[in-house]
């Protein structure tokens, strides 16, 4: 298992990037499930709809931190376990939006990264 804690720097002048820049572009992790511990204030996860339920140009969902919430994100080797019953969600980190940003702050996470 692997602890981390993920710092994303304060972003000045966040309203002037393209819409194509991202803190943390998309990806699924590796693992068999992360944890993932966020505070109020740190905006910014998201994740794509289940796939086999997605519609094409589906919105990505916000995954807002809920004070003593934990998000939990299935890895791929549990989605290669389970014969594909369970996905490795695709997520990322947006960049913060103008009103975020003002003034600018870091974004701070912890991630547990479980292996087996």
């Amino acid at each position: 298992c692997t602890l981390r804690l993920l710092h994303y720097p304060p972003v000045h002048d966040a309203g002037k990037l393209p819409a194509n820049y991202w803190r943390a572009g998309p990806h699924t992790d590796w693992c068999c499930a992360t944890l993932l511990f966020q505070q109020p204030g740190n905006e910014g996860l998201e994740c794509a709809p289940n796939p086999k339920a997605m519609q094409d140009g589906a919105p990505w969902l916000k995954v807002d931190p809920v004070p003593g919430g934990i998000a939990v994100n299935i890895g791929d080797m549990l989605g290669r376990w389970s014969d594909g019953r369970l996905f490795a969600n695709l997520h990322r980190v947006r960049m913060p939006t103008k009103e975020e940003s003002s003034p600018p702050k870091s974004r701070y996470s912890m991630g547990f990264f479980m292996q087996a």
